[in-house]
C-alpha cells in the first residue's frame, strides 16, 4: 500500500510552488471547441458518475485502476484555469497504461490536459532527464478542445502524471488507467515504507534509480557493478600497450568510484527535487559483494535516490534496502539538504 501520509506531505508542500512553475506548454493545441460542440455522455448524466474515480482534489495521488472523470465545478477549492496534477504510481515490476477517451478543455486562456512520462514536481522530473531514454520533448503529450480522444499512453517506469488545466466552468475530461507488466524495470519511484529494491541495467547503456519522497536510510544487500580501479599495462603481438583492467575480487567494495573516474558506479545522495543532476552525493559504490560489509547511509533530503550508472560495458545490478529514516538516524545523517 501507499504510504499516503509521505507522499501526500510531500506533494503539499510542493503545492503552492508547483501549481506555479508548471511544466504545461503555452502553445494552444488543436481542434479548438465549437460553442455547439458536442460533449460526450459520460461527462454528464449524474446516473453514471458513481462507476467512476471522480477527481476532486487539485493534487491527487492514486494507485487506483479503472475509470476516472474531472469536471469543473464551482464548488472546486481551486480557480478554473489552476494548474492540477493527477499523480499515478504502481509496483515497481508495472508500468502505467493511460487511455484518454474525452477532452472538454477550451485552448483558449491555456487550457490543456497533458500526460507526462513520469512525475514533474516544482519544474523537475522523475526520471532525470539524464535517466530516461527519451527526450523531455517526447514524455509530454498534450491535447485541448471538444472531442473523442481514445489516445493510448505507456509510461516507461511505475508513475506517470495527467496534468490539466481546464480554464471553463462545466468542461473536464475523462480517462482510463490500467496497470501493465514491466519485465525490465529500470527507474522506481518508491510507494512503500521499507523494502528491498533491485537495480538492473539489464546490460544495456542506461541509468537506472529508486527515489523515495522521504528522508531514508540505505543499506547495500548485494552488489555487482563495473570494474575497480586495479589495472596494469602489458605488450600485446603488435607492441603496443594494452590497458587490462581487472574484476573486484569476491567480497570487496570500492567507494568514491566516481571520483576514480569509474564508467560504472551506484550512487546514494539526495535532493530538494527530483532532479538527479543536483543530486548531493554521500559515496558511490563499485565491485562484487553478495553481502557487503557496508555501513548504511542515511540521508536527510526531501528527495533520496539511489542511481544506477551504466556505460553499457557490464550487465550491472545491485540490491538495496531502503527505510524511512527515523530521528535519530536524521541526527547522524551522511547528507543533510539545505532547508
Amino acid at each position: 500500500m501507499l504510504n499516503w501520509t509521505l507522499l501526500v506531505a510531500v506533494i503539499g508542500c510542493y503545492c503552492s510552488s508547483c501549481l506555479a512553475a508548471s511544466l504545461l506548454p503555452h502553445e494552444q493545441g488543436k481542434n479548438a471547441p465549437s460553442p455547439a460542440a458536442a460533449v460526450d455522455p459520460i461527462l454528464q448524466p449524474r446516473q453514471r458518475r458513481d462507476a467512476y474515480n471522480i477527481i476532486e482534489d487539485c493534487m491527487t495521488v492514486t494507485s487506483k485502476d479503472g475509470h476516472f472523470y474531472y469536471k469543473a465545478s464551482p464548488k472546486d477549492e481551486v480557480e478554473p484555469g489552476t494548474t492540477c496534477g493527477l499523480y499515478l504510481i504502481t509496483d515497481p515490476e508495472r508500468l502505467i497504461e493511460i487511455e484518454l477517451i474525452h477532452v472538454d478543455v477550451s485552448c483558449e486562456n491555456g487550457g490543456l490536459i497533458s500526460v507526462v512520462d513520469g512525475w514533474e514536481l516544482n519544474g523537475e522530473f522523475f526520471p532525470s532527464p539524464e535517466d530516461h531514454h527519451l527526450p523531455l520533448e517526447q514524455r509530454v503529450k498534450s491535447e485541448c478542445g471538444s472531442h473523442q480522444v481514445m489516445s493510448r499512453y505507456l509510461s516507461s517506469q511505475n508513475a506517470a502524471l495527467v496534468q490539466y488545466r481546464v480554464p471553463r466552468l462545466g468542461q473536464g475530461f475523462s480517462l482510463r488507467v490500467n496497470y501493465v507488466k514491466n519485465p525490465q524495470p529500470c527507474n522506481i519511484l518508491v510507494e512503500g515504507t521499507s523494502y528491498v529494491y533491485t537495480l538492473s541495467n539489464h546490460g544495456r547503456r542506461l541509468n537506472c534509480s529508486v527515489t523515495t519522497l522521504f528522508p531514508a536510510s540505505i543499506s547495500l544487500v548485494s552488489l555487482d557493478v563495473g570494474f575497480t580501479e586495479q589495472r596494469r599495462f602489458s605488450r600485446g603481438p603488435s607492441s603496443r600497450h594494452h590497458l587490462i583492467t581487472h574484476r573486484s575480487p569476491p567480497g570487496e567494495i570500492v567507494h568514491n568510484c566516481e571520483e576514480k573516474d569509474m564508467s560504472d558506479f551506484l550512487q546514494i545522495g539526495g535532493s530538494s527535487g527530483l532532479d538527479t543532476a543536483n543530486m548531493l552525493v554521500s559515496d558511490s559504490v563499485c565491485g562484487a559483494a553478495r553481502e557487503p560489509k557496508t555501513t548504511e547511509e542515511t540521508i536527510a533530503c526531501g528527495i533520496t535516490t539511489v542511481r544506477l550508472v551504466s556505460s553499457g560495458r557490464h550487465r550491472n545490478w545491485a540490491q538495496v534496502s531502503i527505510r524511512p529514516a527515523e530521528d535519530e538516524d536524521l541526527s547522524l545523517a551522511n547528507v543533510m539538504c539545505p532547508a
